[in-house]
């Protein structure tokens, strides 16, 4: 990710494995019906078996970056910088966020993997993310690294 044009913001969410139903599912707030559900792939950022960070391209109908400059105050990153968990960064020239997690303690640490699975974002009436819920196995139904990850959340 370009980090030039990135933007961290301090966002409330927690993640939580849904064990009975294989998904991962990060919280924005309490659990409310949603207005819309918008199907997509995200990406899923392992490191060392541990779930760095989500990572989703942005489009006009989820408008993520619009709901960050609106709810949060942002701060200009520095790059090669390590996120902290509980931030999201916003790459304004290519429309991505990513949700951490987990911190990147150390540069050498470990290769980070990046998973593409199959995720629904749920919006509020508003048009605010409520929730992420994506799979924990993949196409094939095939145990890989975040199988692993998902062991190291919350359960529910």
């Amino acid at each position: 990710m370009n980090e030039t044009h990135s933007v961290s913001y301090t966002v409330p969410f927690r993640a939580i494995w849904l064990k009975q139903q294989d998904l991962i599912e990060i919280r924005f707030r309490p659990a409310s019906p949603s207005d819309e559900r918008v199907n997509l792939e995200v990406d899923a950022i392992v490191e060392n078996y541990r779930l760095l960070g989500v990572q989703i391209v942005d489009n006009k109908r989820l408008g993520l970056g619009r709901w960050l400059r609106q709810k949060y105050t942002g701060t200009p990153c520095t790059p090669g910088e390590s996120t902290p968990s509980g931030e999201a960064v916003y790459n304004e020239a290519a429309q991505v966020v990513y949700f951490s997690l987990w911190p990147r303690l150390s540069a050498g640490a470990g290769e980070a993997v990046y998973l593409t699975r199959k995720a629904e974002i749920d919006l509020d009436g508003e048009g605010n993310p409520t929730r992420i819920r994506m799979r924990v196995l993949g196409r094939r139904r095939k145990e890989d690294e975040l199988t692993a990850a998902a062991g190291f959340l919350p359960e529910r």
